[in-house]
């Protein structure tokens, strides 16, 4: 029986991120949408999206704020418990960090996403 992918293991710039379970990771590439029109659907319209994550960190006496805001231009990893492995490249905190009841919400942009 196949193990389903349960736990992710996220690594930026070298260093493991203690993340909540939850964490997602976005491929990038081409992104579609449907142009409606008054007469129905006419077609679809395509943007390029950008690939990265959004995880929730659990803070502890080890975790640096300062460090992980001044990520950029790193390479990352999200390694699955089920065998997957995607690796990033051109890492980059893109959002200013926040810390409530222990968490911090944080969001990586990328310039490539592969499968390996």
């Amino acid at each position: 029986m196949a193990q389903v992918t349960g736990r992710v293991f996220i690594t930026v710039a070298g260093k493991r991120l203690t993340s909540k379970s939850g964490a997602t990771i976005k491929f990038g590439n081409v992104k579609r949408e449907m142009v409606p029109a008054d007469n129905g659907v006419v077609g679809y319209k395509e943007a390029t999206e950008a690939p990265g994550v959004e995880c929730t960190l659990i803070h502890t006496a080890d975790t640096s704020l300062t460090e992980i805001q001044a990520i950029v231009a790193a390479s990352g990893s999200f390694d699955t418990d089920s065998g997957k492995s995607f690796v990033l490249s051109g890492m980059c905190c893109l959002d200013a960090l926040a810390m409530a009841d222990g968490e911090v919400k944080a969001t990586f942009g990328a310039l490539d996403c592969k499968e390996v």
